[in-house]
């Protein structure tokens, strides 16, 4: 058992006790009272029978007295049998909802050996928290692992999905939720608009009056919040109580299930690792041999004609593309941060040498571009540079890269022939919508200008959303 659980018992033995000494409470009361009534009687009778004698001629008027008396303490002594039979039905419907409560609790913690989805848990968790607590709508928060002040889940329930849709953006940490994030401790309101931190519903958002909010903690870390809200009754100091269990077993069921993530994706960059070792002692090896075995061909076969050369050389030049790609795909899937400019230079030493190229990168931004992006600016300056070289026959080749507020740009330069962009060139155009296809799958775009005479500028715009590695990523109700 946790210590929160401890502490639960420890409340309800204090409780217990509480409600044993009212009912001693009671019952003293009621014999003080009955001790009280028979002396009265006593007295009276000793005192107005025995010796008033005037009295005892005339029986009705004791009578009366005896009647007033036994009424007043029969509605006083029952009146506080009443009592404390309201207060066991209290009792034992307040035991009734704790039990219900450690049954939820039970439940949910037992999905986690059927269900390995830890959004479904969440949401059942959520689900019998509301039904539970009585309450008309129930949230809760799962702050972000590696920002605690952000909220990376929101889970809600009495909502439907299109009301959520309406509502907007999950809460970031203002308003009364807020308060519970900032404080780390729980807050229970009879009215949620009588708070100072409130700040009114955002459009669409239902209206809410009661609340109750509580930390989700585990060894110490708050990883999240329960909210409750819109109970008709108010919640009471034993719904706090109660909500805080629930809480914090909540609280071991995402660490649990956070720790079941860090195990799958441990895992799976075993399993990267492995397949990254193969390509490279295998198939990367393999390919390097031949890439050998062709230049060899080349420099020994000098009575090769020259189409057989041009396609050894096509070959040669294939396979050298191949090696990179490959060599890209492991540095992908081994998380190992591949630089553009270092990529590039291998690229274009495999695939015709660099005599003719010069680099222009004006910033290192770059360094932060994601293994996918870089892989397919590679292939676009390889298929830039291939055209400057065959088909604008150009000497001097510039490969740039820029960095901007807004953009990246990223450029390949010539001083050749150029060529007419409208040219309905089969290589040309094939070559283009590559490119196109490339830039155009990280939300930028191509441009080109070119002027037979004097050069091809091909120009990649990027934006930087979503292309590196520090592009904001995913990771509300009330604000």
């Amino acid at each position: 058992m946790t210590e929160e659980t401890h502490g639960t018992s420890g409340g309800n033995a204090m409780q217990v006790s509480s409600h044993k000494a009212a009912a001693w409470g009671y019952r003293v009361g009621a014999t003080v009272l009955a001790m009280i009534g028979v002396a009265m009687t006593i007295t009276l009778y000793w005192r107005y029978v025995l010796l008033d004698h005037h009295i005892a001629r005339n029986p009705w008027g004791l009578a009366a007295v005896l009647v007033i008396f036994t009424g007043i303490f029969s509605f006083v002594v029952f009146g506080l049998l009443e009592a404390q039979q309201r207060r066991l039905v209290q009792l034992t419907v307040e035991y009734q909802r704790q039990r219900d409560v450690l049954q939820g609790l039970w439940d949910a913690t037992g999905m986690m050996s059927t269900v390995l989805d830890g959004d479904q848990v969440l949401q059942r968790m959520v689900d019998v928290a509301r039904s539970l607590f009585g309450a008309g709508y129930a949230a809760m928060s799962v702050l972000s692992r590696s920002n605690p002040s952000r909220v990376a889940q929101f889970i809600t329930a009495g909502i439907t999905e299109g009301e959520r849709e309406q509502i907007g953006e999950m809460p970031t940490g203002q308003g009364i939720l807020g308060e519970v994030m900032r404080t780390k401790r729980p807050l229970r309101l009879r009215h949620i608009a009588e708070h100072r931190q409130f700040s009114g519903f955002p459009p669409h958002h239902p209206v809410m009056d009661s609340f109750l909010g509580v930390p989700m903690t585990y060894q110490g870390t708050v990883l999240g919040q329960l909210y409750l809200t819109n109970r008709p009754d108010g919640f009471s100091t034993q719904d706090e109580m109660l909500a805080q269990l629930f809480a914090n077993q909540a609280a071991v069921v995402i660490a649990n299930t956070q720790l079941y993530q860090d195990r799958e994706q441990w895992a799976t960059v075993q399993e990267r690792e492995r397949i990254g070792r193969e390509l490279h002692d295998g198939v990367l090896q393999t390919l390097y041999g031949l890439s050998l075995s062709l230049e060899l061909l080349l420099e020994d076969n000098r009575s090769l004609d020259q189409e057989a050369g041009r396609e050894l050389e096509r070959m040669a030049e294939t396979l050298g593309l191949i090696m990179t790609d490959i060599r890209m795909y492991i540095q992908s899937i081994t998380n190992v941060p591949v630089d553009l400019l270092v990529t590039v230079r291998d690229m274009l030493q495999r695939t015709g040498g660099m005599d003719d190229v010069q680099f222009d990168f004006r910033d290192t931004r770059y360094r932060t571009l994601r293994p996918e992006v870089v892989h397919d600016l590679v292939m676009s300056v390889q298929e830039a540079v291939s055209n400057a070289r065959r088909h604008g026959q150009a000497e001097r080749i510039v490969v740039g890269w820029e960095a901007s507020t807004d953009v990246y740009r990223f450029w390949v330069a010539d001083n050749g022939q150029g060529f007419d962009p409208r040219s309905n060139q089969e290589t040309q155009k094939f070559g283009l919508k590559n490119m196109h296809r490339r830039v155009v799958r990280w939300g930028g775009r191509l441009n080109i200008s070119s002027t037979i005479g004097h050069g091809t500028t091909v120009d990649f715009i990027i934006p930087p959303r979503g292309v590196t590695d520090h592009a904001d990523r995913f990771e509300g109700a009330l604000r």
